[in-house]
C-alpha cells in the first residue's frame, strides 16, 4: 500500500511538473509577442513582411524609335516589384535612375527589332538585369525582384 501512495504521489509531482513547465512556456511566448516591438526582429512580423509583395509604378514612357522608312514611338508603363517596405522606400528615391535606364535602353533600340520581339519575358529579364546593375552600382541597397509590363503599345 506503500509503495501505491508513494507511485500516485510521483505521478502527482510528474503532471504538476508538466502544468507549471507548460504555464511558463505560455507565458514566455505571450511575452516575447507582445513585447517585442521590433518588427525588424520578430519571428512573426518578419515573415508577414517579406511575403507582402510592395510595387513602384513607373510614369509613362514614350519614346521615339528609329525606323527604316518613318519614326516610331514606343509607350511603355511598368510597376517594379520589391519584398520589403524598406527596399521600396527606398526604389521611390531611385526612381530617375531607373527612367534613364528605360530610356536609355528602348531609344538604342530600332523598330523592326522591337516589332520582333515576341517574347515580353524575355524584354522583363533584359529590362530587369539593366536595372539591377544600374542601380547596385549608384548604391541601392536592395533587390528588385521583377519588373512587370502593365502596358506596351508600339506605332
Amino acid at each position: 500500500m506503500a509503495r501505491t501512495n508513494v507511485m500516485s504521489a510521483k505521478v502527482i509531482l510528474a503532471a504538476l511538473a508538466a502544468s507549471v513547465l507548460i504555464a511558463v512556456s505560455s507565458i514566455a511566448t505571450y511575452a516575447f509577442i507582445v513585447n517585442d516591438q521590433s518588427a525588424e526582429f520578430s519571428v512573426f512580423s518578419k515573415s508577414n513582411e517579406q511575403a507582402r509583395a510592395h510595387f513602384m509604378n513607373l510614369d509613362k514612357f514614350v519614346i521615339t524609335i528609329d525606323g527604316e522608312e518613318r519614326t516610331h514611338y514606343l509607350m511603355l508603363e511598368l510597376a517594379l516589384k520589391t519584398n520589403s517596405s524598406k527596399a521600396h522606400d527606398q526604389l521611390i528615391e531611385y526612381k530617375p535612375l531607373a527612367r534613364n535606364v528605360l530610356l536609355k535602353m528602348f531609344s538604342q533600340s530600332t523598330f523592326e527589332e522591337l516589332r520582333q520581339i515576341g517574347d515580353i519575358d524575355r524584354l522583363q529579364n533584359q529590362v530587369l538585369g539593366k536595372l539591377r546593375q544600374a542601380m547596385a552600382v549608384n548604391g541601392y541597397a536592395y533587390q528588385i525582384e521583377e519588373v512587370l509590363f502593365t502596358k506596351v503599345v508600339l506605332q
